[in-house]
């Protein structure tokens, strides 16, 4: 009798009649990819229960959470460099998800189970303190750089509604803020607090060719950081597809020091 050893863990779902197979994932860090079919589920289950995720807006999926399970759901093919969901456990562990179209559709994962061996941020004997107390936290405070990076990614991205501490102005929304000949950029919003304010613009490539987006053009008075959704824009789009698919916009972040 032929043994055959399978190095995936297997599901098997008595009610369907089907055995579903699980791929294990050891988390180290950097980004999960998961592919999915359209109009097919896949389970994504993570080392703990789910507090918090984020997906961007006009998010081509649907996403179910239940308990430590996000259940994926896409109406239609994503986009080919894939969708990002951000998602956060109660013990503050957090993830980011890259959802990829699979490469055919016998390849998609039907379960994926997110094995993590770090240390959770918070055990469950050590007691949440209000979040006005001293403690760890597995992000830097918005009122730090990076972590006013991440609140304007989320609030621009993936439909965060504020970010605590900051007054939103959209004085001067539309103002041409860089243009090189190759790249537009206008201002957005920007995001005002005691010590940091957050500019968020949107950059356009109005050439013919791929270009890269230079962080240096982007530097305001007072400058501390500089992000982008994607630092490469693809030619002014020709067909309404390409249009659509916005790959010659780029949202870019900048952070200052408050005037």
């Amino acid at each position: 009798m032929l043994r055959v050893k399978i190095f995936l863990t297997v599901l098997f779902i008595i009610s369907s009649g089907f055995a579903l197979l699980a791929r294990d994932i050891e988390f180290t860090e950097g980004e999960v990819k998961v592919f999915i079919n359209p109009g097919e589920p896949t389970e994504l289950k993570f080392p703990g229960s789910i507090t918090v995720g984020y997906k961007k807006q006009g998010s081509a999926l649907s996403v179910d959470r239940q308990g430590n399970t996000l259940v994926l759901f896409a109406q239609s093919k994503v986009q080919p460099d894939g969708e990002v969901l951000l998602v956060r456990l109660a013990d503050e562990r957090s993830y980011s998800v890259r959802v990829l179209n699979a490469p055919s559709p016998d390849q998609r994962d039907s379960i994926v189970v997110i094995k993590d061996n770090r240390r959770p941020v918070i055990s469950d004997e050590e007691e949440k303190l209000p979040q006005y107390r001293d403690r760890r936290f597995v992000y830097p405070s918005q009122y730090q750089v990076a972590g006013l990076v991440r609140e304007l990614v989320l609030v621009t991205e993936f439909g965060k509604e504020n970010i605590p501490g900051y007054r939103v102005s959209e004085a001067g929304k539309g103002t041409v803020v860089v243009n090189n000949g190759a790249i537009v950029a206008r201002l957005v919003k920007m995001y005002l607090g005691p010590q940091l304010w957050g500019y968020v613009l949107e950059a356009e490539n109005v050439t013919d060719e791929v270009v890269k987006i230079d962080p240096a053009a982007f530097k305001i008075a007072g400058t501390r950081a500089v992000s982008a959704s994607s630092w490469e824009l693809s030619a002014k789009p020709i067909t309404a597809e390409q249009r659509l698919a916005g790959t010659h916009k780029s949202f870019v972040y900048v952070v200052t020091k408050a005037r």
